[in-house]
């Protein structure tokens, strides 16, 4: 018997597996509004054991982890990392069918949380399950953390790792979330941009004026507009001073794995309805600047009236959220306090600087070995090489793992590229799902291969 014939199980049952993914999904669980998120664990730890793996749900402060394993002690070990968490699911008039009863239409499956998370995480469990039915037992050690506190930035998770770092010992630690290229080829995606997240508010007179005394009284929608040019400019070069000096340089071999990457930047461009990309430190390469690039993005911005028609006032506050996405070595406290000293240097020492969000980026070298041993694995199950990604533009807590753990993070995404996470009508690819499991599979045949010639 071989990883064919373990392949071959696994299309044999595509609706047993489908249904399966459907429990799942029916169940709901919106870390935001806690609901049904105990409930999930539990039902996600019973599927877990029926596949065959040793399932645990282990209490946080807030919403509690599933932990999982299975496989000989002593062995290599692969730790799988997801979330079972899902976005609420509103607007509900924009979805074409109740996100929580999931349809299969055009080959896509539909329902919140198809792919982010629980479509793309339950393609591990399942190949758990099928390799071994299929084989009998697991050449090495699979660990699985699922937690229900992603979609709220993970507030849990760092320190349930960092408290938890023997139980979770492993060579190397597994994601899939995101989404394939475009084009519909798979992806090994080694990195994430870390985040800074502030709200910068700035405040006038003690009450909103009628818009007669915006000649003589100071404005802060105005001195906000001014404040945030200041910031960065229209290539999107960003200008606080000291933001670009600890970025990693790149290896030649990231570099070389980007400039591979296909991309139509006129019909980019023609899609998203844009004269232009920014040129950036890159020039207007679409995928060097998404991929290496640090950036200061305007998230949202409130200030006066915006009710219908015109009313001329002067607002006495305004507010701007931003994100700045950061990528290796950058911290996100680093940045802070750089925009602060920028702030008070540039005459907006009074500006209330309220930060939301940490995120540190990582990004595990394109060298190292199990680098290729996924890009085999991956290849095995599609049939076809992935592209390898330094990195995307997406943040998430891949840094934990490598922090806590020591080990290389590698995500692998099985969804397609217009799957509206977070979005109405959010889908899985029905194909994605089932080379997911293969993919899953293949990493465990593959990953054992590896360590086993090294002996």
């Amino acid at each position: 018997m071989s990883l064919a014939h373990v392949y071959s199980y696994i299309d044999s049952q595509r609706e047993v597996f489908l249904e399966d993914l459907f429990q799942l999904l029916r169940q709901r669980s919106i870390s935001t509004q806690d609901d049904g998120v105990q409930e999930c664990a539990e039902l996600l730890a019973r599927q877990m054991r029926e596949a065959g793996i040793e399932a645990t749900v282990m209490p946080t402060p807030r919403h509690p982890i599933v932990y999982g394993e299975v496989g000989p002690d002593g062995a290599p070990t692969i730790l799988i990392y997801g979330h079972y968490d899902v976005q609420p699911p509103e607007p509900l008039e924009l979805w074409e069918s109740d996100p929580f009863n999931p349809v299969i239409r055009d080959g896509k499956i539909f329902a919140r949380g198809a792919s982010d998370n629980k479509g793309q995480l339950f393609a591990h469990v399942k190949a758990v399950q099928a390799y071994l039915k299929v084989l009998g037992k697991l050449p090495l050690k699979v660990k699985f953390i699922f937690e229900g506190e992603e979609e709220i930035s993970s507030p849990s998770l760092e320190p349930f790792v960092a408290s938890h770092k023997d139980l979770l010992k492993t060579d190397v630690c597994i994601f899939s979330d995101s989404h394939v290229q475009e084009n519909g080829r798979p992806l090994v995606v080694l990195g994430l941009k870390g985040m800074l997240y502030v709200q910068i508010t700035l405040k006038g007179a003690n009450r909103d004026l009628h818009s007669m005394r915006a000649a003589a009284v100071p404005s802060p929608v105005w001195r906000l507009i001014h404040l945030l040019s200041t910031l960065r400019g229209e290539d999107g070069l960003v200008r606080i001073p000291g933001f670009y000096d600890d970025v990693r340089p790149l290896l030649p071999e990231e570099i070389a794995a980007v400039e591979a990457i296909p991309c139509d930047k006129d019909a980019l461009c023609a899609d998203l309805g844009i004269p232009a990309l920014l040129q950036n430190r890159n020039g207007d390469d679409y995928y060097k600047n998404m991929i290496f690039e640090p950036t200061c993005n305007i998230a949202g911005l409130k200030a006066g009236y915006q009710g219908v028609g015109a009313k001329t006032v002067l607002p006495c506050t305004a507010t701007a959220k931003l994100d700045l996405r950061l990528v290796p070595d950058q911290k996100p406290e680093r940045i802070l306090e750089l925009l602060k000293d920028h702030l008070a240097k540039n005459g907006y020492a009074d500006a209330e600087i309220e930060p939301l969000g940490f995120l540190t980026p990582s990004r595990t070298p394109i060298t190292h070995p199990l680098v290729e041993v996924a890009r085999d694995a991956v290849a095995d199950a599609y049939g076809v090489d992935p592209y390898i990604y330094p990195g995307i533009g997406g943040a998430g807590p891949n840094y934990i793992f490598e922090k806590h753990l020591g080990v290389p993070c590698i995500t692998i995404p099985f969804a397609a590229a217009d799957q509206n996470n977070h979005a109405p009508n959010e889908s899985m690819i029905v194909d994605g799902y089932f080379n997911g499991i293969k993919t899953g599979a293949s990493l465990i045949h593959q990953i054992a291969a590896f360590y086993a010639a090294k002996k």
